[in-house]
């Protein structure tokens, strides 16, 4: 979908079109869940389920700034991250995980996800966003809504504590 059609269907969609919203969701339900599931886990779905309710609520609020996809992670991030400030302190389940021991090809994505799983909130964020989607160092910031100089502290604070606990993951 090319960002015109994307801007009309949130135009439309902010004016009550429910047929607009379900063709934005068709096209970005997929990747945000995706997304959530390797930042929250077990949380994902509910994460999902929330983002697109207040994305819906929120329509007449995006500017067309960036991508509507980005502007839902935006949402979702905010809410995660709300979430695990409410429950502090709570351990992660998969902190205590050996992620480093060497595996073969089917087995990097979970020790990927297990090393992610160890990192703070917004350092797990920024990785994945930056690592795992490809967003550029300006756009991760825009959805996370940090200067462009915090999101770099917090990638290279998630890139050095990514590194030891990846050591012998085969390429």
């Amino acid at each position: 979908m090319n960002p015109g059609e994307e801007a009309e269907l949130v135009r439309r969609a902010a004016g009550d079109d429910l047929a607009a919203f379900a063709a934005l969701v068709r096209v970005h339900e997929a990747p945000l869940r995706r997304y959530l599931a390797r930042l929250a886990g077990d949380e994902g779905d509910d994460l999902a389920q929330e983002t697109l309710l207040a994305a819906w609520r929120a329509l007449g609020q995006w500017r067309g700034e960036g991508n509507f996809g980005g502007w839902l992670r935006a949402i979702a991030t905010r809410r995660f991250l709300d979430r695990r400030r409410r429950r502090r302190p709570q351990t992660q389940a998969l902190a205590g995980l050996d992620v480093a021991a060497p595996c073969d090809g089917r087995d990097r994505r979970i020790a990927i996800d297990r090393a992610l799983a160890r990192l703070p909130e917004r350092e797990r964020a920024v990785a994945l966003l930056l690592f795992a989607e490809g967003h550029s160092h300006s756009e991760a910031a825009a959805i996370l809504a940090v200067p462009l100089g915090t999101l770099k502290s917090i990638a290279a604070r998630a890139r050095l504590a990514l590194i030891p606990l990846l050591e012998g993951v085969a390429p």
